[in-house]
């Protein structure tokens, strides 16, 4: 298999960045290896794009990444050189404040009222929410198409609301730390998007590993030919995908990335060079 057929979708905190930290500089060589050998590597996150540039520069190199749970993805050129889109990227959302104004008139004031958005918080609050020192946070609230919060009430309430959103047109993700309204976008929508147009436009065949935490990173990891999962530090997560294929990383990230990466490219005979 050629280096350049291997896409690599991940997510980022939790799943290449330490938990706690954010950190990844145990495996940074591990990445640009992977890089020097022609995998591409797209992160595929609920992060901002803002996150996403700071998360680049510290690593050195620049690479395709979907946004806020599949709504937009940035950089196109970088998966294929002969790839024309506007701002070099695809848009799949409507914009943060449409989705608001849709989610004001549409949601009954009940559940509006258990919707605590970090946009509404005290700098501390959402320091502490997020687990960001106060550099880190105008990045992670400068969003373009999601609505991140603190939803206050029980399971049940959270799937009642779930279902609500749905007949707008809207999801509920769910991730390591907080809930997202987005438009009717996911992590693997954008990824089967990517791919299709990889194969219909350039007969490009892919294989494609995938690396995830979180309930927002199943869409992506049911689409994948090598699901992976890295697991949460004192927390059982993703227990309950039972697919054969998924290889289960035994070291939380980022370490853990590695580990799988590795596992994956040895399924298919992948030999990285240096």
């Amino acid at each position: 298999m050629k280096s350049s057929q291997i896409l690599i979708f991940t997510d980022l905190d939790g799943s290449l960045l330490n938990h706690n930290n954010f950190e990844f500089r145990e495996i940074k060589d591990f990445i640009l290896n992977c890089i020097k050998n022609g995998i591409k590597i797209i992160p595929n996150t609920s992060k901002t794009k803002s996150e996403i540039q700071v998360f680049l520069d510290q690593l050195g190199h620049n690479l395709p990444f979907v946004v806020e749970n599949g709504a937009a993805v940035h950089n196109l050129d970088l998966v294929h050189t002969n790839f024309k889109f506007k701002n070099n990227s695809l848009v799949f959302s409507r914009s943060v404040s449409e989705i608001l104004t849709l989610f004001e008139k549409s949601i009954p004031v009940e559940f509006q009222k258990r919707c605590l958005f970090l946009k509404d918080m005290s700098s501390i609050e959402q320091t502490k929410i997020l687990g960001l020192n106060k550099k880190y946070l105008p990045f992670a609230l400068n969003r373009d198409y999601s609505m991140p919060l603190v939803f206050d009430g029980s399971k049940e309430l959270v799937n009642e609301f779930t279902v609500l959103l749905k007949k707008i047109g809207m999801k509920l993700h769910e991730g390591g730390r907080i809930y997202n309204i987005c438009d009717d976008c996911s992590k693997g929508k954008a990824m089967t998007t990517l791919i299709e147009k990889l194969k219909n436009e350039f007969n490009f065949n892919t294989h494609t590993i995938v690396i995830g935490d979180s309930p927002n990173d199943i869409s992506m990891l049911n689409l994948s030919d090598q699901p992976c999962i890295i697991p949460l530090p004192n927390k059982k997560n993703l227990c309950y995908l039972n697919d054969k294929k998924i290889i289960r990383a035994t070291q939380s990230a980022p370490q853990g990335w590695e580990e799988v990466v590795r596992a994956s490219l040895k399924k298919i005979n992948f030999q990285l060079q240096g």
